[in-house]
């Protein structure tokens, strides 16, 4: 016979598998109170036996249940286990660009999501995404459409972008395209086609795109397994049937208007229809994607103000040919190290000679004393091309660099700590690109 308390434990514990399909967090920890307690008493299956044929409640209708609900709530934890580890590993894995998409894609198809060109521009040029109550659900008519009206190829413009607007259709792996556009010298945009252009005959087409779309949609979280052949960039790219081509005439042209529209927009933010910008919003403008504090940046744009003895104001043109500079910042930052040693501040002559030696032209000297004012931190005309560096490259990056530097860390008791860091910074940056 069973012992009193054993098989009052092994009745509660039965009790609770006759109630599985009420289960409940309570009715959960009480039943799997009761089988610990059972172990600690010395309740054996082997002293069992004698007594199954006897009582009812040993038989084995109650003891395979019963041995069921262990195993099963062992398994439950073991898929919750994992579950929590997959979410997790889910949440390291979505990179902050991936993130910033997902903020900012206002469409979704399938189970896909996607930008339109309004949402492209303001993920560039905004802080935040603008309020929505959920994304727009896109049915295959109004993929279609879309399709439509997506402008030929030969009818690329500055003004692009915004004359498709919410009327398109961009997935992840265009977004990543476009943006690695804008930070592209134009020196560089025929390396950029050649990299597409996998035969070798100098022209890019659809399953030559598709490869790159793979490429990245295999590393990326919110890329789909599928070729994607319904997207407004690659109707403009392809046409709308697919069998176009892509020259490196229009792939330049394409890649110089979509990073002179993005000029063109933030500076319309600012200036309100005006020719020009003044000296501290072209300040908040770089200071936008840095990762500072803002606190920090109330710092710079005060330092600004206060040095400034006239406002003359930023004009479209030096905007964009400052944009250019700090596209070919790592030329830059090569060349400033041939003028210093030891990471020295540089004066504006050292600073323009550099820009000449990596741009072939001069900075406006209006615009370039408005730099040093920004970022001479302590009034001697001389500039810490080290944190000029590290702030402008996440201005080059759209707030995406991979490896940030606190600006305290290129300081000790006040003083710079030269150029080791900043070289370490570069390391990083380019292992981890």
């Amino acid at each position: 016979m069973l012992p009193r308390g054993g098989a009052r434990l092994a009745a509660a514990a039965a009790a609770a598998v006759s109630g599985a399909a009420g289960f409940t967090t309570v009715w959960k920890r009480d039943a799997e109170d009761s089988i610990r307690t059972a172990r600690n008493t010395g309740l054996r299956a082997a002293s069992l036996s004698s007594a199954n044929s006897e009582n009812p409640r040993s038989s084995p209708l109650v003891q395979a249940p019963l041995r069921n609900f262990v195993a099963a709530s062992a398994s439950d934890e073991n898929v919750k286990e994992k579950e929590k580890e997959k979410g997790a590993q889910g949440r390291r894995s979505l990179r902050k660009r991936e993130r910033r998409f997902q903020a900012y894609a206002s469409c979704e198809h399938g189970d896909q999501q996607f930008m339109t060109a309004q949402d492209f521009l303001e993920s560039v040029t905004k802080q935040r995404p603008r309020a929505r109550r959920q994304r727009k659900v896109l049915t295959d008519e109004d993929v279609s459409a879309m399709m439509a009206s997506t402008p030929a190829l030969r009818k690329g413009s500055i003004h692009l972008f915004r004359d498709m607007w919410d009327n398109s259709l961009f997935s992840y792996a265009d977004y990543l395209f476009m943006l690695s556009v804008l930070t592209k010298p134009q020196q560089h945009f025929e390396i950029a086609f050649r990299m597409l252009d996998m035969d070798g005959n100098k022209s890019v087409d659809l399953a030559e795109f598709h490869k790159f779309q793979a490429a990245v949609n295999k590393s990326s979280a919110l890329g789909s397994g599928e070729e994607m052949d319904s997207s407004s960039l690659l109707c403009h790219f392809f046409g709308k049937d697919g069998k176009g081509v892509l020259r490196f005439e229009d792939f330049f042209r394409f890649m110089d208007n979509l990073q002179k529209e993005v000029l063109q927009l933030e500076f319309l933010n600012h200036s309100q229809g005006m020719k020009v910008i003044s000296e501290l919003e072209f300040a908040e403008i770089l200071l936008r994607t840095a990762h500072i504090s803002e606190a920090d940046v109330e710092v710079y744009i005060e330092r600004l103000s206060r040095r400034l003895d006239q406002s003359h104001g930023i004009t479209f043109e030096q905007f964009c040919n400052f944009d250019k500079f700090l596209n070919n910042l790592h030329d830059f930052s090569i060349v400033v190290k041939m003028y210093t040693v030891a990471g020295q501040a540089i004066t504006k002559g050292q600073f323009q000679r550099a820009v000449k030696a990596c741009m072939g032209y001069n900075l406006d000297e209006q615009l370039l004393d408005t730099v040093f004012k920004l970022f001479d931190t302590d009034g001697d005309g001389r500039l810490s091309h080290e944190e000029f560096i590290v702030v402008m490259q996440h201005r080059v990056q759209r707030g995406f660099a991979v490896h940030v530097v606190p600006l305290n860390s290129l300081y000790s008791n006040g003083k710079r700590t030269g150029f080791g860091g900043f070289k370490a910074c570069i390391r990083k940056q380019v292992a981890t690109a």
